[in-house]
């Protein structure tokens, strides 16, 4: 065999050896490089919390009763003689599908149920009155999305000819009253809004 392609022959081996080793080493340090900005697990729990709680606030209602001004006249809270009061604090109201600022898409046509929440100032218990809030055109609608010819609401109801948050907070807050007693005082004066003059 001629000595010059041995010679090419063992430079090329060796060329190519060295290549591989050089190759092989870079390769071992590569995994090195990403350390520089580590995933931190906290970073991805926090961003599900996130998620999760803009999901709620998609769900649930913009603006509830604790968020404004309550707009109704109620008489002084006042302790009676027999140690009870003549009415529960008021602490909230809301829709779970109505927003009270923006009101229902069609002022004419909604059905949707109302919670009150009021505190006993004797003992500081909370209760949670529930009605069906509904306009006659509502409940028909209710009717025929679930192809329904008869509906049963074992909650009580309150029916208005349209959208009227004042007239519906103060039907539930009156009825709500009743049940503590002394209402006959106030019965002329109908718990109004406070700014039913501007209406």
């Amino acid at each position: 065999m001629d000595p010059i392609k041995i010679a090419i022959f063992v430079g090329a081996f060796i060329a190519l050896f060295l290549l591989m080793r050089l190759i092989s080493a870079s390769s071992d340090k590569a995994p090195i490089l990403p350390a520089q900005h580590p995933i931190e697990p906290m970073a991805v729990e926090d961003t599900a919390n996130t998620m999760l709680e803009d999901s709620k606030r998609a769900k649930s209602p913009a603006t509830v009763g604790a968020d404004i001004p309550f707009p109704l006249l109620l008489p002084e809270l006042e302790l009676r003689n027999d140690g009870t009061y003549n009415r529960p604090e008021f602490l909230n109201y809301y829709f779970p599908k109505i927003d009270l600022v923006r009101g229902p898409a069609d002022p004419n046509s909604f059905c949707d149920e109302f919670f009150v929440e009021t505190r006993d100032p004797k003992d500081e218990r909370i209760s949670t009155y529930k009605y069906i809030v509904a306009t006659p055109a509502g409940l028909q609608q209710e009717m025929s999305s679930e192809r329904l010819s008869v509906i049963h609401f074992e909650e009580q109801m309150i029916i208005v000819s349209r959208w009227d948050l004042k007239l519906i907070l103060d039907t539930a807050v009156q009825d709500i009253m009743k049940t503590y007693g002394g209402w006959a005082r106030y019965e002329g004066e109908h718990a109004l809004p406070a700014d039913d003059e501007d209406a």
